[in-house]
């Protein structure tokens, strides 16, 4: 919105209508400017800046190549001149640097030996300038020499024909650090020509003009890469800007002397930046986003001045500048290196809106508590606009009313559209807001607000247990095969700074595998190292750090698949040119940027586009006409494969403690969560594996229903027992010692398969150790009748999967590695020890 349409409220005395009063504005802008802004660096009376190169807050920096003075736009670097010799020379920059003889040197002024031009013992007293001459003396001779009234080079003219010349007087123009030479002008060599040009466009002959004075007080000097000055603009716009680089240090101290020549050049016929519609600087010949965001900065500040002059407050505006408010960004500094705004109208309420504004004003909050107060009001302005009146009347408000912002607030939605948000989140939103109407209350500020409008007892957002069910987090091993399959997808169209495409695509699958086939973390795989990979006893080991838990150098045995994937990637890594903080990642950054590494949202969008893009993602669910449906692709996010990670190793019968390792866990109560199963999938399982039951022999025996299968039996670590007496006990008292496979009441089925396949591994490595010990026949016989008895049970469960249709074989194979899930998160079932008396159970 252009300021000239700005309307001022009448009733406040305060405020100044446009067109503004120009003298008081200016005496504004020189109040509230620090006179001692920058004391080392700002000349205030010639409006002169000159860049300290060793002041950490000024971006600017000399040429990197000893001897040389120039400025350059970033440390370490050299300057044109430099570099062009640095080219041609064939040594190395170090060498260059410190060793190398350049051509040509820039001396610093002041520093330059006199002129060669001596008579009689006395040398002149200016500064030699080209070939051994200063300035006048060079344009005297090159002006006779053109003319034909001398045939002498220059070092023969200086030695014969020039005459010394007394040192000069300053140069008219103020800070300038020429001098003047000659009888008939105030002006050293640069001015004098500006002066002549200026003349001549005015049409002005013979002697200088009286005007010459006014002229030179209005000069900018010769300016060095170290300096600007605000002299070229009008008195007004020069205060404008100098008051907006002062406010713009204390939110971001650092300031690029180019930059704002290029702002200061850009500013060339402006009146004033108050009365400037918005516009960026596109008449520039050149520009950069240093530039660039110098000039936001600047009419951002110089406009937020503006309107507390006129006495508007920036939140009385629909629209509000974050920085203005004091936010600080989510970076690491803290400072916005964008202008951020943020459109208040979506609060449709008047009073709600203003209440912000007033909680804002009162309590400059942090970033963070902003964006919840702020998406809480939006919550509550949207439920609002739905009810009788749209809520614009606070007193109308009732009880129902609240209810429908709790309502809004507990159906509240993630921004990318994959669920509801967290109930902690959500509750979040419902706190800030009931604190918000708090504030207001208690500050009077809402004496209008009926009474009713508030929170009850009832309006409460039920805590949710994330581990409920995780398993529906995880991706279904069909689709990871589908997605397997489709790798050479990856990345395939998709930008990465001035990487190569290919380079691209080998990259982004490389953190594919890495996220499917380690567990962790997104941040932790785009965190890793170049020496991430390690070898132990054989094995492929990576080495990873949990930030989570601040636990670094951490290990995880991998697949050698995974770590030849990386190994290849190494040697394409090895090729590339790349940003000096990206050295010693894995996963480089495109450019020079916040991160060092490959950034989340990138990996995030590659995911995106690659799942987004695959012709089909189906289940092994069919619908009507046989065909299989297609598979939730917003399930399909980089921390997905975290939870598929567990899944997997929580299917294959992976126990408790193994897996909190593997998941880096500190307690076991963390990784229980991945094998909590909800009671509704446990009784389907139950439910199909009932039908599967059988008896030691391989009969089948299956139960009537899932409550006998649950009540009228007690697990054991190798199959059920029906057994009343040890039933009773829960486990714990077997009148044949545990013996399951030569008990009628042993009752296995296909979910423990496994535990049972363990222990007969166990048995025989039990044999083994038996007859190593010279044991007794039947101690021999007893092991390997069990081993027998087992194998038969085993026998007769694979002889019944092998016969059934390969669809049920697979469902039955789900319920159970559901059901061996559940028994993983349970407390373990483990056989008791009979062991000696205690003396309190002796008798005599």
């Amino acid at each position: 919105m252009s300021l000239q349409t700005v309307a001022a409220p009448a009733a406040d005395p305060a405020v100044v209508p446009l067109p503004f009063d120009r003298p008081r504005w200016q005496a504004w802008l020189d109040e509230h400017t620090d006179p001692l802004w920058r004391s080392d660096e700002w000349v205030g009376e010639h409006w002169l800046f000159t860049g300290d190169p060793d002041e950490s807050t000024t971006a600017i920096w000399r040429c990197n190549s000893a001897g040389c003075h120039v400025a350059v736009r970033a440390s370490r670097h050299l300057c044109r001149s430099c570099y062009e010799q640095f080219v041609e020379s064939g040594l190395s920059r170090e060498e260059f640097v410190t060793v190398g003889r350049r051509a040509t040197v820039r001396a610093l002024p002041g520093s330059r030996p006199p002129c060669s031009a001596e008579r009689e013992g006395v040398r002149c007293a200016l500064e030699a300038a080209s070939r051994g001459s200063c300035m006048p003396h060079y344009v005297k001779w090159r002006y006779q020499y053109k003319s034909g009234h001398t045939q002498l080079d220059l070092a023969d003219w200086l030695a014969t024909v020039a005459l010394p010349l007394p040192p000069g007087r300053p140069c008219l123009v103020g800070a300038c650090d020429g001098t003047a030479h000659g009888r008939r002008t105030e002006l050293c060599t640069y001015h004098r020509e500006r002066w002549r040009q200026h003349r001549k466009a005015l049409g002005v002959k013979g002697p200088a003009a009286e005007d010459l004075a006014v002229w030179a007080a209005v000069q900018s000097p010769h300016l060095n890469g170290f300096q600007f000055t605000l002299l070229p603009l009008n008195p007004l716009l020069r205060r404008e800007v100098l008051y907006a680089l002062v406010q713009r240090d204390t939110q971001r101290p650092t300031l690029s002397p180019v930059a704002v020549r290029l702002l200061v050049r850009g500013l060339e016929g402006v009146d004033s930046i108050a009365a400037l519609p918005p516009k960026q600087l596109a008449d520039l010949g050149y520009i950069d986003r240093n530039c660039e965001a110098h000039w936001n900065d600047v009419l951002r500040l110089v406009r937020a001045a503006f309107d507390r002059f006129r006495g508007i407050d920036p939140l009385d505006k629909p629209v509000w500048e974050l920085a203005d408010l004091g936010l600080r960004s989510r970076t690491r500094s803290g400072v916005r290196t964008v202008p951020r705004q943020l459109d208040t109208s979506v609060i449709r309420q008047d009073w709600l809106r203003r209440l912000l504004a007033d909680w804002v004003k009162e309590t400059t909050p942090e970033n963070t508590d902003f964006r919840r107060f702020f998406k809480g009001c939006t919550a509550a302005s949207r439920a609002l606009e739905l009810r009788p009146g749209g809520g614009h009347d606070p007193a109308a408000l009732k009880i129902t009313d609240m209810d429908a912002v709790v309502e809004e607030i507990r159906s509240r939605q993630r921004e990318d559209g994959t669920g509801p948000l967290s109930a902690g989140a959500r509750n979040e939103l419902l706190t800030s807001f009931c604190q918000l109407l708090d504030f207001g209350r208690r500050l009077q500020l809402l004496d209008d607000l009926s009474t009713g409008f508030a929170r009850q007892r009832h309006h409460q957002i039920p805590y949710e247990d994330a581990s409920e069910d995780m398993a529906g987090k995880a991706i279904p091993e069909l689709v990871i095969a589908q997605l397997d399959a489709a790798t050479d997808l990856i990345g395939v169209d998709f930008p990465y700074g001035d990487f190569p495409p290919e380079v691209v695509q080998a990259m982004l699958r490389v953190v594919y595998v890495l996220l499917r086939d380690t567990g962790r973390r997104p941040w932790e795989v785009r965190w890793l190292r170049i020496d991430c990979l390690d070898t132990d006893g054989g094995e492929y080991v990576l080495i990873w750090d949990n930030h989570k838990s601040r636990r670094n150098r951490r290990r995880l045995e991998i697949s050698r698949e995974t770590a030849f994937a990386i190994l290849a990637w190494l040697k394409i890594r090895a090729t590339l040119k790349l940003p000096a903080r990206s050295r010693t990642f894995l996963f480089p950054a495109a450019r020079h940027a916040y991160d060092a590494c490959i950034d989340a949202n990138t990996v995030a969008k590659m995911l995106r586009m690659w799942v987004d893009g695959l012709p089909e993602l189906v289940t092994d669910t069919a619908d009507e006409d046989g065909l299989p449906l297609p598979f939730d692709r917003s399930r399909i996010f980089a921390y997905a494969f975290r939870h598929t990670y567990a899944q997997r190793h929580a299917d294959a019968g992976t126990d408790l403690h193994t897996l909190r390792d593997l998941m880096d866990h500190r307690s076991a109560d963390t990784t229980v969560g991945y094998f909590t199963v909800s009671l509704k999938r446990r009784r389907e399982a139950v439910e199909t594996m009932r039908l599967h039951v059988m008896d030691r022999s391989g009969h089948p025996m299956p139960t009537s229903s899932a409550t006998v299968y649950d009540a009228r039996s007690v697990g054991t670590p190798f199959g059920n027992c029906t057994e009343p007496s040890n039933v009773k006990a829960g486990g714990g008292k077997c009148p044949i010692r545990f013996q399951c496979s030569g008990c009628g009441f042993y009752r296995p089925d296909p979910s423990f398969l496994p535990a049972v396949e363990d222990h007969i591994r166990g048995l025989k490595a039990d044999r083994e150790s038996a007859v190593a010990m010279d044991a007794a026949a039947f101690v021999i016989r007893n092991l390997t009748d069990q081993i027998d008895s087992f194998q038969v049970v085993v026998t007769g469960i694979r002889t019944a999967l092998a016969e059934m249709p390969e669809a049920e074989r697979h469902h039955i194979e789900e319920a159970a590695a559901l059901l061996r899930k559940v028994r993983a998160g349970e407390p373990p079932n483990l056989l008791p020890i009979v062991g000696l008396p205690t003396r309190s159970t002796c008798h005599g």
